[in-house]
């Protein structure tokens, strides 16, 4: 049985930043619980978006990307091989390189991830209307493009 929740601390509910960081654990846990159901965690999913998106790239660069460590970055893609969802070669041009594509197989789980997790909208955030939202989350990429401007573009919310 699981422990009853305790109220947490005033000065805790009334930091932005602290309820930021608890609504991700919450929106993470849900999502990663959707991309599970197709063996992928939530790093090969945001892998195979990239590729789906912008085509055969280079794994370090795949890895720079999304902010993830290079070292981690290769046990994600060989599960995703090994699943035959990617295709990795050796880069013809530098043979050190790992030029990584999405294969059919690839793009056929990704939309059904895709879908899934576009079925499970507006999950943790059940609570607000779809107004409210999309309120959020014009400010949270409002915040994010100020800070890492060459990932996020205001524009797109």
């Amino acid at each position: 049985m699981a422990a009853p929740e305790a109220l947490l601390p005033s000065a805790l509910r009334n930091r932005t930043s602290y309820v930021l960081v608890k609504l991700t654990a919450l929106a993470r846990q849900q999502s990663a619980g959707h991309v599970a159901a197709w063996g992928l965690n939530q790093h090969q999913h945001a892998i195979l978006c990239c590729l789906d998106e912008f085509g055969p790239a280079c794994q370090k660069d795949i890895a720079a990307r999304l902010g993830v460590d290079v070292g981690d970055t290769v046990s994600f893609v060989d599960g995703l091989q090994r699943a035959g969802l990617i295709l990795r070669e050796r880069d013809e041009r530098d043979r050190r390189r790992q030029i990584l594509t999405l294969t059919a197989a690839g793009r056929r789980v990704l939309g059904e991830v895709e879908d899934q997790l576009d079925a499970a909208e507006p999950g943790a955030l059940a609570a607000l209307t779809a107004a409210e939202r999309a309120a959020l989350h014009d400010y949270a990429v409002r915040v994010l493009a100020a800070a890492m401007p060459g990932a996020w573009s205001a524009d797109e919310a």
